[in-house]
């Protein structure tokens, strides 16, 4: 056991999954019943959710990443019982026997949710409405909330992960890549980060999701989001990063365009700033996994994997046409 817990200690990217037995022992600290069947694993990058079926109905359990601090999990319940006091639909973790907001297992937090059987996202503007429209829910709700905790981990491009990403990419890893492809990562950091800096602070600040993409929403058949999920990247951050991490989520698909303006006719007002900005913001997001290629255990192969799909968008939003068109989502 004590193996075990030096392992995920030394690796927090490590993913625990319990055995038969702890999942029992996390039932009976919940006043769920007794389990009935361990129904199987979910979807998670970073965290394992587990199905499982009680006397009492269906829940999951969900043993965090060792990533996970318990000053935002605990600021991350305050800041989700304020979002359900103003009508944003949030699936919040039950609390224990003893009322605790989680419980430990070799040293992961350990949450236990409902489960709800969403429909899927099917790429219809009427899904992607709702995802605008609760989202600007969500940002104004917590547009004047104190600060939380910044995660130990998230997608949201601070300066301080997009330089360490570059550095280390440039003087640690020379001898993982051919120096064309450092000198091309290095050009696309220095051309986004001129473009956003001088109007960066003109943009409006809130707390964001940070992991805004339509899978981290459960729709019911009229397409109403019925539960918005994974708060572990909750930040301040600016508002337009999530509204830019959405559509770049939806980039891919066929009717791409025709979502991307539905999305924010459902978000509403943007700012003539956040208009201009739109497309650098999304050059971030794609910043990001270029830069951050140089913290995976295969840099090399990462870095090469990222540069195919990033760079010719980058570029692409860069260019005049890109600029025209992510802004023209907006006014159509």
């Amino acid at each position: 056991m004590d193996n075990l817990l030096e392992k995920l200690k030394s690796d927090p990217m490590a993913r625990y999954v319990p055995s038969l037995t702890e999942i029992k022992t996390i039932c009976n600290q919940y006043d769920i019943g007794d389990l009935v069947n361990v129904d199987g694993e979910l979807g998670g990058l970073f965290n394992v959710n587990i199905k499982i079926t009680t006397t009492t109905g269906q829940y999951v359990i969900r043993v965090h990443s060792g990533l996970s601090r318990q000053n935002h999990i605990e600021a991350e319940k305050v800041l989700l019982g304020k979002l359900l006091d103003q009508e944003v639909p949030v699936l919040t973790p039950l609390n224990t026997k003893s009322n605790e907001y989680l419980i430990v297992l070799h040293g992961r937090f350990v949450q236990l949710t409902p489960f709800f059987q969403g429909v899927p996202f099917r790429f219809s503007k009427e899904q992607v409405y709702q995802c605008g429209r609760v989202l600007r829910k969500l940002h104004d709700a917590l547009m004047y909330e104190n600060g939380i905790p910044s995660p130990f981990w998230s997608n949201y491009p601070t300066h301080v992960i997009l330089q360490e990403g570059m550095e280390k990419l440039k003087q640690e890893q020379t001898n993982l890549h051919e120096p064309a492809m450092i000198r091309d990562v290095e050009d696309l950091y220095q051309i986004v980060m001129e473009n956003w800096l001088p109007k960066e602070g003109e943009l409006i600040r809130t707390i964001i999701h940070a992991d805004w993409h339509p899978w981290n929403v459960l729709f019911d058949e009229t397409t109403t989001i019925r539960y918005v999920l994974d708060f572990d990247f909750l930040q301040t951050g600016e508002r337009i990063h999530d509204i830019a991490y959405f559509l770049w989520a939806i980039r891919e698909s066929d009717n791409n365009e025709e979502l991307g303006s539905s999305f924010l006719n459902g978000y509403g007002a943007l700012t003539s700033v956040e208009v201009e900005m739109l497309p650098l913001a999304l050059a971030r997001v794609s910043l990001f996994f270029l830069c951050t290629a140089s913290f995976n255990v295969d840099p090399a192969q990462e870095l090469q994997k990222q540069m195919k799909v990033q760079k010719p968008y980058i570029k692409w939003l860069l260019s005049q046409d890109g600029m025209l068109s992510v802004k023209d989502l907006y006014r159509m």
